[in-house]
């Protein structure tokens, strides 16, 4: 690798968050998924969904991840299923706009600004019920 290629590689994505690195990604995916309009698009778009989510299956399984774990659960469940789904796509007539919703879903999460409140036992709407994932409780 050139001096100037490893300086560029060491410095690129130092000006974005983590968050916003991910938004990104799925923004990018979700552009190759919308303009897949033949095979072979269809394909490397399908191939890009799915690293995305493994990566990030993969970052939220690790011993050392910060998220609650009814979060990381819930991340897994849906990445799961974005992979599965991508798997189905790769040879069959597969509509690509579930996968496209789900990744804009993740935007959305992943951009707001918000933090989550502080529940207490009182205030707590899920109070009793804690280690449910979160897809349990909205059914």
């Amino acid at each position: 690798m050139t001096y100037a290629a490893s300086q560029y590689q060491k410095q690129s994505g130092s000006y974005l968050s983590s968050r916003e690195m991910e938004v990104m990604a799925f923004r990018h995916v979700n552009s190759l998924l919308t303009q897949a309009k033949d095979h072979e698009k269809k394909v490397a778009a399908l191939a890009a969904n799915l690293k995305l989510w493994s990566i990030l299956s993969l970052s939220v399984e690790r011993v050392d991840c910060p998220l609650p774990s009814v979060l990381r659960d819930d991340i897994l469940k849906v990445g799961s299923w974005s992979m599965r789904y991508s798997n189905a796509a790769f040879n069959a007539p597969k509509d690509l706009q579930p996968l496209v919703d789900v990744n804009n879903d993740m935007i959305e999460g992943l951009s707001a600004n918000t933090k989550p409140p502080v529940l207490t036992t009182t205030s707590s709407a899920y109070a009793g019920t804690t280690g449910q994932s979160s897809l349990e409780l909205v059914g």
